[in-house]
């Protein structure tokens, strides 16, 4: 009987153990999956930040409407092919990753390692900057109502807002979980811009307007010699607008697991549910640009809501939806995070390790968060950067190692002769021309 009972315990024992050791990473698993409409939702939001209020700002830097619609109606068309061809290559490749995806098309380690340690070391920066905002807004927006003392700080206020809703939320594996909460988020967004859309038409900011005195002169309406907007005009300021909209649809990634976690997934319904976030992103973007800049001209500011008076309550709760809007984003960006992590690294993220790893990840995040006030010209050199890398190089490096491989039958010719080019050399000028600017940029603002 004894000897039954151990010969049990042993086999039980080797069942866990096999079990334990098996892959189970989330890439690993089959969920349900998540509808068209609910990814759609997640890469809109995973798309969609802080960074559609610098859009009117870009404009105003010297860039004609016009102008304006046209190169962002370049860089939605450009990046949303990027996006689909990630999750498309996954699909012919059978891989789950970008490093699974560089690796089987390329033939060696070195490309899908390179992508994984570019994806790495971008949404370490994204992720940063997210806690950066949350502790910032929510610390202004408890000043704003009267709330002092160490409670109402920047570093308090973040480690609560990390532990209480952003943690568990990063904690899910099924990215169909995630659907409400970005769809919470896009839903703050859209009501900010109905807000920036609605101060346009009442007239408010306008000489003689209700909020027209409570603003600094620096954020009052101002037209300039042209007494106009302009619609055409190109200047060097141009390259304002151009660098933010290079990253402006990055979301990219993120692609290989919105791909895997597609219900029903294929490249058709991928294509459609890729154009669809998009689309709403793009939306969002061009009225935000179009009605902010409308609104206050050249002096639209790098963040469009600073213009808007704090004696307008609209206001004060446009910013807290953008502070809800940045805290259901972090979710989007951390997930990339941790899977780009666990290629670098070749961790195998088992059930049993799952928040082990997730808090190993918070950690550092929530203490650059709390100790840092601006990640300066280290973010922007490493956005202007790998935001090229990730959403250009390395999709055309892709496609070009693809049609060279046991994998042509699945591009059309044009992808692979002249498409995947075209990806690379634009791809790595805009890496030369971003560095560069932002670099410029820095210099000047130092003299």
């Amino acid at each position: 009987m004894a000897c039954n009972e151990s010969s049990d315990e042993s086999e039980f024992s080797d069942e866990l153990d096999e079990c334990m050791t098996e892959p189970d990473t989330s890439d690993a698993e089959d969920y349900e999956g998540a509808s068209s409409v609910q990814m759609s939702f997640n890469i809109a939001k995973g798309i969609v930040g802080e960074g559609m209020l610098s859009l009117p700002a870009g404009i105003a830097a010297g860039t004609g409407l016009i102008i304006g619609f046209i190169f962002i109606g370049i860089f939605y068309l450009l990046l949303a092919y990027t996006f689909w061809c990630l999750g498309r290559i996954c699909h012919f490749t059978n891989e789950k990753t970008h490093k699974g995806a560089g690796d089987r098309v390329s033939g060696g380690k070195c490309f899908g390692y390179a992508m994984a340690v570019t994806n790495m070391v971008k949404t370490v920066a994204t992720c940063t900057a997210y806690a950066i905002v949350i502790g910032e807004n929510s610390h202004h927006m408890l000043r704003a109502v009267g709330v002092e003392g160490w409670y109402a700080s920047k570093q308090f206020c973040l480690i609560v807002i990390l532990a209480v809703i952003v943690f568990p939320l990063s904690l899910l594996r099924d990215m169909s979980k995630l659907a409400l909460s970005s769809l919470v988020g896009l839903t703050c967004e859209i009501l900010v811009v109905v807000y920036i859309v609605v101060r346009y038409f009442d007239g408010s900011y306008q000489p003689g307007g209700k909020y027209y005195e409570t603003i600094a002169p620096k954020f009052q309406p101002s037209w300039g010699d042209l007494g106009h907007p302009s619609m055409w005009e190109v200047s060097p300021g141009t390259m304002v607008l151009f660098g933010s909209l290079a990253t402006a649809f990055l979301a990219h990634y993120n692609a290989p697991k919105m791909y895997h976690q597609l219900r029903r997934r294929n490249s058709k319904r991928f294509l459609n549910t890729t154009l669809t976030g998009f689309t709403c992103a793009l939306g969002v973007y061009i009225l935000c640009m179009l009605f902010g800049y409308l609104t206050f001209g050249l002096h639209c500011d790098g963040n469009i809501l600073n213009n808007y008076s704090d004696k307008d309550v609209a206001a004060s709760l446009a910013r807290f939806g953008m502070l809800i809007a940045v805290t259901f984003g972090f979710p989007i960006a951390f997930t990339g995070l941790r899977d780009a992590t666990l290629q670098v690294f070749g961790i195998s993220s088992r059930r049993r390790n799952w928040v082990s790893i997730t808090l190993a990840l918070f950690t550092p995040i929530t203490l650059l968060g709390c100790a840092v006030d601006s990640l300066g010209v280290v973010n922007s050199l490493g956005g202007a950067i790998m935001g090229s890398l990730i959403t250009l190089v390395y999709p055309g490096l892709l496609l070009f190692y693809s049609y060279r491989s046991k994998f042509a039958d699945h591009l059309k010719r044009y992808e692979g002769v002249y498409v995947a080019p075209f990806l690379i050399v634009f791809g790595s000028v805009m890496c030369v021309f971003g560095a560069t600017m932002v670099t410029c940029v820095k210099i000047l603002h130092v003299l």
